[in-house]
């Protein structure tokens, strides 16, 4: 083989032996951008919520988006979350909780006083399986700083039907059950 069509032949098989780019999903974009949550008044009398970081198994909660097969979980090759899966979800649930109660201060984030509330969510189960049921168990509480309030437990089983094919379509599922979760945290909330 002539030098010249070497140089030609050896950049396009190492160029096919390339793997496909990675592409990096966040949870809740339009619901975290700016101007998507009102932004009401708040005064020192408007009650705080702190939300804790959400709790999950351990094979759940990092960057690599999972799809359950049967006993069998399957790793994408191709996509991954933007964060750790735990801090996504507390994202979109503080996100969905302030958006469902405007008037209410609620954060992630560390405050300097005792917040009036501190949500606790544990979700012990979140699986997207490859025929596009999603299943989703958590419990959740809210507890309030004054000891005189009682203390709330709630739970939920959820699922949810969708595509499930591709990255994306995995990403949107994951994104519509937690959702659903934020969505029954919401309605539970004391008036």
């Amino acid at each position: 083989m002539p030098a010249w069509l070497a140089g030609l032949v050896l950049p396009a098989i190492l160029a096919a032996c390339a793997s496909p780019p990675v592409r990096f999903y966040t949870l809740g974009a339009p619901a975290i951008a700016t101007g998507a949550v009102p932004v009401g008044s708040v005064t020192p009398a408007t009650p705080v919520v702190t939300v804790s970081r959400v709790t999950l198994p351990d094979y759940l909660d990092g960057q690599d988006m999972i799809v359950r097969d049967g006993n069998r979980i399957e790793r994408s090759a191709a996509a991954r979350w933007a964060s750790r899966l735990s801090l996504g979800a507390t994202d979109l649930i503080t996100a969905r909780l302030a958006q469902g109660r405007t008037d209410l201060f609620v954060t992630d984030q560390p405050q300097v006083l005792p917040a009036t509330w501190r949500l606790a969510v544990n979700i012990s189960r979140l699986d997207i399986a490859r025929d596009g049921t999603a299943s989703l168990a958590a419990d959740w509480s809210i507890i309030p700083h004054d000891e005189r309030q009682p203390l709330l437990h709630q739970r939920a089983t959820l699922t949810r039907q969708g595509p499930a094919a591709t990255d994306e379509q995995v990403a949107a599922l994951t994104q519509a059950i937690l959702d659903d979760l934020a969505e029954r945290i919401t309605a539970s909330w004391p008036r």
